[in-house]
């Protein structure tokens, strides 16, 4: 009433759509107690032996053995392709490793220059504030002097 009928005809055209092309016409099913079928096996053994039998079979194999080496020089190109670019990157790794390490050596070297002229630039200051305080002090101990020399000449007149 609401389809029932025709979910049967669905599963029966499913069934029949899935079943293989070429499957074994046996009555049995073909499965043996285990559950093996070798139907598939003697199947692929008679068509060994129908190519065995065949007059182009030697050539058939010829071309497989040529196609096997084509697919082996292919794979061999592909990996010796590989390696070289594997190469190629490890030299572009290494080469950008040698410029960063020539930058940080430059810029280490700038830095330490800055730093020596800076301590120069101080010990320089320090020289020149070393000289300014010993002139002062020769310049007061001449005033003192003069000092001295003028109450001794004032001391002298007054006797």
């Amino acid at each position: 009433m609401f389809g029932g009928g025709r979910r049967k005809r669905e599963q029966e055209s499913l069934s029949t759509v899935m079943q293989p092309e070429n499957a074994p016409r046996s009555g049995g099913g073909g499965k043996s107690v285990t559950g093996f079928d070798p139907e598939g096996l003697e199947r692929a053994a008679k068509a060994a032996r129908d190519l065995d039998s065949s007059r182009n079979a030697s050539s058939a194999i010829e071309l497989i053995k040529t196609q096997e080496a084509t697919k082996q020089h292919e794979a061999a190109a592909k990996r010796a392709e590989m390696d070289a670019y594997s190469q190629q990157l490890r030299s572009q790794n290494i080469e950008r490793e040698g410029d960063e390490a020539r930058k940080t050596l430059e810029a280490k070297t700038q830095h330490e220059r800055h730093r020596i002229e800076y301590q120069d630039e101080l010990e320089r200051k320090r020289q020149v504030d070393m000289l300014n305080a010993q002139k002062y002090m020769q310049e007061e101990q001449l005033k003192k002097q003069e000092e001295m020399v003028a109450r001794q000449e004032a001391m002298r007149r007054k006797t």
